[in-house]
């Protein structure tokens, strides 16, 4: 026979008090009349005594919240291949949750409609969304039209009430470039994220304008698609082959880099004797590459934890300093460029 679950009004029968004198001390509400020392410690005996402990879904109808976070990333299936952006990301939310007091929930069920994905998430689950999505997202929109709060991370968003936590990822490609050249290479090709991306997109244009501000054309092959760490890059193989070959490579991603620091080196290649290589993001394992890869950094933690600190504000009605945040990037010299001696001298 199933034990029957003990409910509140069990224990304000036993403890002698009303179910809303037993419901403020246990979220610890102040009341109009302050509750004795003595009542509080024989109600605290009582729930120890029964074994109660409250029923989550009746105490957010009650409270009108959840006290949880959604973590939604524009595919699903991001979470299954945990990268170095993915962990940094995760822990900066993560670290930023516990402090405020909130859980996370993965979104990770894919809905055939972005209708269905914003009806998912203004279910009763979660208070609020953590958005990792296209530049001016549609799922965005939409629950911006119904007013449900929502911060987009590592992307943004042309609305002017839009709320978003960017890198400045224009200047971090010119880094990597402007880098590059000052190393005396001309011939540097880019591997390029997805065009849905406005990371990748930034990231393009400024590797475009570096290059075009030194005079230096850039061949339509010189721009390979490597949406992804696993993208096939035999258009990369085929370009290295050739007598006339890149010197140099800009990746939009750390894992793209690493991938192709790989491919050159089966390729007979030296890195970075016979073509240097830099990433982007700079995640901790740049310095576990042979050799380590030159990178540049955003601060994917604070930014991560700028978001949902942004996210709860909004969620209990708090002012914001700024509905808008753009981080500064930095280059992180290591081997994989063929300067970080000099760097370290």
């Amino acid at each position: 026979m199933t034990k029957r679950r003990i409910t509140l009004e069990d224990v304000a029968r036993r403890a002698g008090v009303s179910k809303v004198t037993v419901s403020n001390i246990l979220n610890n509400r102040p009341t109009a009349v302050p509750i004795s020392e003595a009542t509080r410690q024989r109600v605290l005996a009582v729930v120890q005594e029964l074994g109660y402990y409250p029923n989550a879904v009746a105490r957010a109808l009650a409270r009108q919240r959840t006290d949880t976070i959604a973590i939604v990333l524009q595919f699903p299936a991001i979470f299954q291949g945990w990268s170095g952006f993915t962990n940094e990301l995760m822990h900066g939310v993560s670290d930023k949750a516990i402090e405020l007091g909130y859980d996370i929930l993965l979104h990770t069920r894919a809905q055939p409609s972005v209708e269905l994905e914003a009806q998912s998430l203004m279910d009763g689950r979660v208070d609020g969304a953590l958005l990792l999505r296209d530049y001016d997202d549609p799922l965005s929109l939409l629950l911006a039209q119904r007013d449900f709060p929502h911060v987009l991370f590592f992307t943004r968003s042309s609305r002017p009430d839009g709320c978003w936590v960017d890198c400045d990822n224009y200047q971090g490609a010119q880094l990597a470039v402007e880098h590059l050249l000052r190393l005396g290479h001309t011939r540097i090709a880019h591997l390029a994220g997805p065009p849905s991306a406005c990371s990748a997109l930034d990231r393009l244009q400024g590797y475009r304008d570096a290059m075009e501000q030194h005079g230096l054309c850039v061949p339509a092959e010189w721009i390979i698609p490597a949406h992804y760490g696993g993208a096939d890059l035999t258009p990369l193989a085929t370009l290295m082959l050739q007598r006339k070959r890149p010197t140099a490579l800009f990746a939009w991603s750390d894992e793209v880099a690493i991938r192709a620091m790989n491919l050159c080196k089966e390729l007979g290649l030296q890195v970075p004797d016979d073509v240097a290589v830099v990433g982007f993001d700079s995640t901790q394992i740049c310095e576990h590459t042979n050799p380590p890869l030159t990178s540049v950094r955003q601060p994917i933690y604070e930014m991560a934890a700028t978001a949902l600190e942004m996210l709860v504000k909004l969620i209990r009605n708090e002012p914001l300093e700024a509905h808008t945040r753009v981080f500064e990037p930095k280059l992180d010299v290591r081997g994989s460029c063929g300067a970080h001696k000099e760097a370290q001298a």
